[in-house]
């Protein structure tokens, strides 16, 4: 893989779901956090343009961690898509009003997870804003 290719962060507290998502997303660079703190760091340190992100994990919840990087400069345009087993309607509208660019419920569809991702990764590309 080159410079060019797209960074994924996967944060998630179940290790058995971040290894389904490091093989779905091979053709991509790919970290991971277990948690909402590791994530912040991770994302100083790995700058990844689209972050997969759980809601429900020990000590800060995804939410906070949206908010936390739609308040961070350097990344607040980050693309953050949720995935998490809260379906609920008001779980959802939460992670749209923290700054969500999509919010999909677990258990997913694979295509369908990996065509979103495309389509925001191309349209971050056509805008100018990739690594």
């Amino acid at each position: 893989m080159d410079e060019n290719t797209p960074r994924i962060l996967i944060v998630d507290d179940e290790p058995l779901n971040v290894e389904v998502l490091e093989e779905l997303l091979e053709d991509f660079v790919v970290d991971h956090a277990y948690c909402g703190p590791e994530a912040l760091i991770k994302i100083d340190e790995f700058a990844p343009d689209l972050v997969l992100l759980d809601v429900m994990m020990p000590g800060m919840d995804g939410y906070e961690v949206c908010r936390q990087i739609r308040n961070h400069d350097q990344f607040s345009g980050s693309i953050v898509v949720f995935l998490s087993a809260k379906a609920g309607h008001e779980d959802i509208e939460t992670g749209y009003n923290v700054g969500a660019n999509d919010y999909l419920t677990k258990p997913f569809d694979h295509c369908t997870l990996l065509g979103k991702i495309e389509s925001f990764l191309e349209s971050r590309r056509s805008q100018g804003q990739a690594h």
